[in-house]
């Protein structure tokens, strides 16, 4: 099946149907169809090739859209970029990538002189905003009228749908490189066991759609035909607006989201009814908040899934689970099918039921690799498997309990933080000698960024400083929330930092 084999199955069944709702303005499958073919015609005129990796840099909207399926229609690649990403970290993707043409939004396009200093092989900007187009770039609309419609190629297979980047153990991006193949093996697996998009429902983007959870949800949408409403970021108030006034059926959130939804002080005066499937993911949830939620939205069926960008979906936890309730709502679920998860030891070989090892899966839906990075590649897919670089176990049933993370991943507000690019960024400080970046556990947003730092001799800091400094250089999410001085480090035999030390202690109190 090719990517948007799903734009043809609704445009022959419901072409007048409601795809796209984006604030007032809302467009029928007819239209967007046909917006989505004169974009792919627009690319190739501005001398974007098959394989070609195509930018966008705004927040949610209906011409995500018609950028994604744009993109596929005439062979390119998409390359969502994440908006909270500092413009050095965004010039790295692009000059990465080698994208050379980037649509960007009213919020991004002041950015413009300055990516385009730092991204040199950056040739086209196109303002897709609703703003005055900006001098030096291309405007969205009248690209769109001044070509003719292009037949579709049908990309699919094993042609690159995707490029994601995430942050890098090494302190730099890795670009995903997420198939087609990929992609319609997740979504069909999950959709079996989460029924979280409904033929001819109603689903809510609100989450970024530069991250695979969101991608996830808008792409199962577009599978079994719908309308896809359009948020340009999460608020409580949006949220419930929306799921009121468009009657949504299905959406995606992570925990934070859930929290700051019911306890909406309003939330009462709202008509949550319509809402019939809610996914989570993200981070772990606390089963008080689960309880909460179920409360809120008592006619929901509620599953948690668990992946990561290198493989979409790997396991759920479904509604029936929740109900059932007890140790497995600690748990991630199980595999979906055609998915294989198993946890190995260092020798690579399965470990006993209830061991903690490395969560390994193989089948159709891991990553191609990751862009331009060869060894890394060959270390992350190895023996026929993709190593997550999660610790976890599984029990007797083939629940997967993730336990800890081996590669010092922090997960706050949905947010996946790597240490090591804060660490770079906060290691670059004159006053600092050394420091550690541990994730500890936040009431609100499930964990907090904790730096700990050494000072070199006779220098100063204070917590705001080093914080602000951290900003300059990386994106404000991953910028430590909570500083501490210590006089040294806890220290292996090898002269290692023994972050789970850190951990351990501050999760403590």
């Amino acid at each position: 099946m090719h990517l948007t084999q799903s734009l043809h199955r609704a445009l022959q069944q419901a072409p007048d149907r409601p795809m796209t709702i984006c604030g007032d303005r809302v467009r029928t499958t007819r239209e967007v169809v046909d917006r989505v073919s004169r974009l792919a015609a627009a690319f190739q005129g501005l001398g974007v090739r098959e394989d070609d990796r195509v930018g966008i840099l705004a927040l949610n909207s209906d011409h995500h859209q018609e950028f994604f399926f744009g993109s596929w229609w005439m062979g390119a690649v998409a390359h969502p970029l994440n908006t909270r990403w500092s413009p050095a970290e965004i010039a790295y993707a692009l000059t990465d990538s080698g994208t050379e043409v980037l649509l960007v939004d009213d919020s991004f396009a002041a950015l413009g002189p300055e990516l385009r200093e730092r991204a040199p092989g950056l040739h086209t900007l196109v303002h897709c905003g609703s703003g005055p187009t900006p001098e030096g770039m291309l405007d969205y609309e009248e690209l769109i009228a001044g070509f003719e419609p292009v037949p579709d190629i049908r990309r699919g297979g094993d042609k690159v749908a995707f490029l994601l980047y995430t942050g890098g153990t090494t302190g730099t991006p890795k670009g995903v490189m997420v198939t087609d193949r990929g992609l319609q093996t997740s979504m069909q697996s999950s959709l079996v066991m989460t029924q979280a998009a409904l033929p001819d429902g109603v689903n809510l983007l609100t989450a970024p759609l530069f991250h695979i959870g969101a991608l996830t949800g808008w792409y199962a949408q577009n599978l079994v035909g719908g309308t896809l409403v359009f948020l340009p970021s999460f608020t409580p108030d949006g949220v419930l607006e929306a799921v009121q006034k468009h009657q949504v059926t299905t959406t995606t959130f992570v925990p934070v989201m859930v929290q700051l939804v019911c306890n909406h002080p309003d939330f009462a005066s709202y008509d949550t009814s319509s809402l019939k499937r809610i996914t989570y993911g993200g981070a772990g949830s606390p089963e008080s908040l689960l309880r909460l939620a179920m409360e809120c939205f008592p006619q929901a069926r509620f599953t948690q899934g668990y992946g990561m960008t290198e493989t979409s979906v790997l396991t759920v936890l479904t509604h029936e689970d929740h109900e059932r309730g007890g140790e497995r709502l600690r748990s991630a679920g199980r595999a979906t099918p055609g998915i294989e998860v198993a946890v190995v030891g260092f020798d690579g070989k399965p470990v006993a039921t209830g061991e903690v090892g490395e969560i390994v899966t193989r089948g159709d839906h891991v990553m191609a690799g990751y862009w331009g990075k060869p060894e890394l590649t060959a270390e992350a897919l190895r023996d026929g498997w993709m190593h997550t670089g999660d610790a976890g176990r599984l029990d007797a049933d083939g629940y997967l309990y993730i336990v800890d993370r081996l590669k010092d991943m922090i997960i706050t507000g949905g947010e996946n933080v790597y240490s090591a690019e804060v660490e770079n960024a906060l290691a670059s400080h004159p006053a600092v000698a050394s420091c550690a970046v541990v994730g500890v556990p936040d009431e609100h947003w499930g964990e907090r960024v904790h730096a700990v730092i050494v000072l070199r001799p006779g220098a100063t800091a204070t917590a705001e400083e080093i914080r602000a400094h951290a900003k300059s250089l990386i994106a404000g999410y991953k910028a430590p929330r909570s500083v501490e001085f210590v006089e040294a480090m806890p220290l292996s035999p090898a002269g290692k930092i023994l972050k789970r030390e850190l951990r351990s202690t501050r999760a403590e109190g």
